[in-house]
């Protein structure tokens, strides 16, 4: 019988038994450091299961689509994923509740983990999900939900890959960005938004 894999995404100093941590702050101790900007180092549709907990926030509104879609790729047919998400419907709502300080310091995140080690920009917030725009996002790749649920002012989404989604098949699909209608532009494809970043990330000559 084959090995069951699953992985814990962003796990920061948490180890669960029979999981394989990972993580890119070094001074966690995971079982692999890897920054998840960066193709997980495994085969296509080898992992049993995936948890991401408060993860899937960190990453922008470009980022994310080329960030799951790896996390999708390494998943089994029929694997589950769980993730745990902030509901930020919900933490708009409660704005003058918190009032403004604690209102940006939630929705904007924490880089000083449990007081103790430093995540860098890691620690930040950079997207923010419903539970209608959580199902529809991870639809994309393949994935349909199970169970989703609010749960204080957080969503836990499980749900399980129906199919495996090629790159081809999403590659040319527009985002919008009203910050950016008032431009030329204000849909781009995903293959467009891959190759901008691409730019951004090459080193300076």
């Amino acid at each position: 019988m084959d090995k069951i894999l699953r992985l814990n995404l962003g796990a920061a100093d948490i180890k669960i038994p029979g999981w394989i941590s990972v993580e890119a702050v070094k001074e966690f101790a995971p079982d692999l450091v890897h920054d998840l900007l960066k193709p997980l180092p495994y085969g296509d549709g080898v992992i049993d299961e995936i948890l991401a907990k408060d993860l899937l926030e960190h990453f922008d509104k470009y980022m994310r689509y080329i960030v799951f879609y790896d996390w999708a790729r390494v998943l089994k047919v029929n694997g589950v994923i769980t993730l745990e998400v902030p509901n930020f419907k919900k933490l708009v709502f409660r704005y003058f509740k918190f009032g403004f300080d604690k209102f940006v310091d939630m929705v904007f995140g924490e880089n000083m983990i449990r007081s103790q080690t430093y995540s860098g920009h890691y620690g930040n917030h950079k997207w923010g999900y419903s539970k209608e725009t959580l199902t529809d996002f991870l639809r994309l790749f393949g994935i349909e939900p199970l169970s989703v649920e609010c749960r204080g002012l957080n969503i836990i989404y499980k749900g399980s890959k129906k199919r495996h989604v090629p790159w081809k098949e999403i590659e040319h699909l527009e985002v919008y960005a009203h910050a950016n209608a008032f431009g030329d532009r204000p849909h781009l494809s995903l293959q467009e938004v891959q190759v901008k970043i691409r730019e951004f990330e090459r080193p300076p000559r």
